[in-house]
């Protein structure tokens, strides 16, 4: 019997775990005798070359960071390496001997006080570690601590690194913050959870249990309602508890560090009372200095560091900087780590950091950054700013405008807010302030071409073409070297019906950057329009060559093959682009077209269905199944189909397809099957 071995090498003992994210097996590597190994197999929405390319470069990212932290912190998992295979992407992760915690927190079997403690306390200090070090947990749960077999320690393992490639519902909100669940991560998320675990071990309670608990809020202020009045447990714990639970993160503890003393201060009280009061008195006047530096808005300077100290921050915060224009930004954030390190009070580090993270595509990370760093200065409108755009990659539009217009009212002479207000505006409709916001940043920086360039996007949806094509030659007479000016004006100039000028703008967006894979493809389009075969052919051919896994590529040379009577060679295009996305629904639809044509009508019926099945609401492969239906003599089915086709194309806005539709419905249910029918010899193609 042949085994299946992952990358080759990782031969499956079991599998742990299969849900809506992630595939988790046990494993050991057949070149390491003994060896075991925990391997997840993420569920990707899109297998495409870019999904797996931010994957890989955040790996690398965390890989480094986590290793540095195994240095000083080694309760933490190791993540060992990553691989790809067959378009889905794995990664391989240490696999600690021990039990989880879900072992220990049975239900009606509460923990002991002190056992919770202990445990809160060896967890908080893996998350002064890791927050230092700018890494959120984000999955914390009692499946996720693991006791580790050789020293009976608590290990957090399963770091979430990935959420904002894998687009999916989260299945276990039970300990998850709001916050969290609405995309805007804080590292007091993980505060959050921990408390929830704390809760659990102290109740004796199951996930479904906690999820009751979490429902039976209290409505005016949101806060889990616990314990119950039977419940007896140390006042002074069920505070920290309920402050670590809140349902306001700012009302939260903010730091784990903060937990940490407070729990000690709560273990030093049982033992010692006069060691309380001298504790109190220190805090108190701690407290009322801070508020006294909060309030003169010069905090840190009342706590002067040694000169040598201070410089050396000064010199590890200018190497950050320095990485990150040139580009370093896995070195950036490094450095901003050791930063934050000596000084946790460090707006301009978390904002920095927070910067590179989103320049590696780290959203959820940026966004913690940009609010930590709003956090300990509210006045920072570059903050703001900044989780504006982090905001926005992770499609919260609405929350994006939110922070933009902040940052507006802090500094309303800086362009770029307007600019990322404008872009979020777009997104939900709003095209008047969108057009509004553009135009203010250009009034403020005339030369400002990306606000040109999303201002002219607009104006060409709207349909004022003239005045989207003044905007893309404004950007040229700026910089004539613009390769994205002239292929957004010879977008605008093809739907013009100006193919020659078209075909001149994107010659020149390629001439400019030869490698500008959308310029080809709709350089071939054109070509492909205007008859000319073997120019059409070389443009989607360059493009392959430049990236073998652009599905469109093949999808369009598809298409031009299918347009000059070349089947056979536009089934392999299509057969190619399914190999790359098993979900491609244009492709299933052509190729069931190509099929068609050479007399394959039980593959056409298969591809067209296939289609369906993948998007109930896709009407031209109704359409076309209706078409190969009528020909098969299934007059009943044919009709069937058209009406869903009919019905969708009229939602959707496509008046011709509709009338198509109902053309083939008169005729099939006026008059029995012809021979010859007038309906068009194949179904209707689409690009994408």
């Amino acid at each position: 019997m042949l085994i299946h071995l992952l990358d080759g090498r990782y031969q499956i003992l079991k599998v742990l775990s299969d849900d809506e994210k992630a595939k988790t097996y046990l494993v050991e590597d057949i070149n390491l005798p003994e060896s075991k190994f925990i391997v997840k197999r993420l569920h990707l929405p899109n297998s495409n070359s870019q999904s797996l390319t931010i994957l890989r470069r955040l790996f690398i990212t965390k890989v480094a960071t986590l290793e540095k932290l195994r240095q000083e912190q080694d309760k933490i998992q190791k993540l060992i390496t990553c691989f790809e295979e067959n378009e889905e992407f794995y990664i391989v992760q240490e696999f600690i001997p021990g039990h989880p915690l879900t072992d220990e927190i049975l239900p009606g079997q509460p923990l002991r006080e002190e056992q919770v403690i202990s445990l809160l306390s060896e967890i908080l200090e893996i998350l002064v570690s890791i927050h230092t070090y700018g890494v959120i947990h984000r999955h914390i749960k009692p499946g996720n601590i693991i006791r580790r077999e050789s020293d009976k320690k608590f290990v957090l393992v399963d770091f979430s690194t990935f959420n904002e490639t894998i687009n999916t519902t989260d299945n276990n909100l039970e300990y998850m913050p709001t916050e969290q669940v609405n995309a805007n991560l804080r590292y007091n998320s993980d505060i959050y959870a921990l408390g929830i675990v704390a809760i659990a071990a102290l109740m004796g309670l199951s996930a479904n249990e906690i999820s009751q608990l979490r429902i039976q809020k209290n409505r005016l202020t949101g806060e889990i309602i616990w314990p119950n009045k039977s419940f007896k447990i140390n006042r002074k714990l069920a505070k920290i508890i309920n402050k670590m639970v809140s349902y306001d993160f700012h009302k939260r503890y903010q730091y784990a560090t903060e937990v940490l003393d407070d729990l000690k201060r709560l273990t030093s009280i049982q033992h010692n009372q006069n060691q309380q009061i001298e504790v109190k008195k220190k805090l108190l006047l701690l407290m009322i200095v801070i508020t006294s530096c909060i309030t003169l808005g010069v905090g840190w300077w009342f706590f002067p560091t040694p000169k040598s100290e201070s410089n050396s921050q000064q010199k590890l915060y200018q190497d950050g900087v320095n990485k990150y224009d040139a580009g370093n930004y896995e070195g950036a954030v490094e450095d901003f780590n050791q930063v934050i390190k000596l000084e946790p009070q460090n707006s301009l580090a978390y904002n920095k950091r927070g910067d590179a993270y989103y320049r590696l595509g780290d959203y959820e990370q940026a966004q913690a950054d940009s609010s930590q760093a709003i956090l300990l200065n509210p006045q920072d409108a570059n903050a703001y700013y900044d989780r504006g755009f982090a905001l926005y990659e992770l499609g919260k539009y609405k929350e994006a405008i939110a922070d933009y217009t902040q940052a507006i009212k802090l500094n309303s002479q800086e362009a770029y807010p307007y600019y990322g207000r404008g872009l979020a505006r777009s997104q939900v409709k709003d095209n008047k302030g969108a057009l509004a916001d553009f135009s203010k940043a250009i009034a403020i920086k005339p030369e400002y071409t990306e606000a040109y360039l999303q201002r002219g996007i607009l104006r060409r949806r709207l349909r004022l073409r003239q005045a989207a094509i003044e905007d893309f030659d404004a950007i040229i007479k700026i910089n004539p070297s613009d390769a994205k000016a002239y292929y957004q004006r010879g977008l605008t100039q093809f739907i013009n019906n100006q193919k020659y000028a078209a075909l001149k703008d994107y010659t020149d967006a390629i001439n400019i950057n030869p490698k500008y894979i959308e310029a080809y493809l709709n350089r071939g389009d054109v070509y492909s329009d205007l008859g000319d075969k073997l120019e059409a052919s070389e443009d989607y051919n360059s493009i392959l060559k430049i990236d073998p896994k652009f599905i469109a590529a093949y999808i369009h040379r598809g298409i031009h093959r299918f347009s000059f009577g070349d089947y056979k060679g536009a089934i392999e295009d299509y057969t190619e682009a399914l190999k790359l996305d098993p979900n491609n629904v244009a492709a299933y639809n052509n190729r069931g077209n190509a099929y068609l044509e050479v007399g394959n009508k039980k593959a056409a019926n298969q591809d067209y269905s296939r289609a369906i099945a993948i998007d109930a609401n896709n009407a031209l492969a109704y359409y076309n199944r209706g078409v190969i239906r009528a020909k098969q003599r299934n007059k009943q089915g044919a009709i069937a189909d058209y009406k869903k086709a009919a019905k969708l194309f009229q939602l959707q806005g496509e008046k011709n397809s509709y009338q198509d539709a109902q053309r083939e419905i008169s005729i099939l249910e006026n008059n029995s099957l012809p021979v010859k029918t007038t309906r068009p010899k194949s179904g209707k193609t689409v690009k994408n």
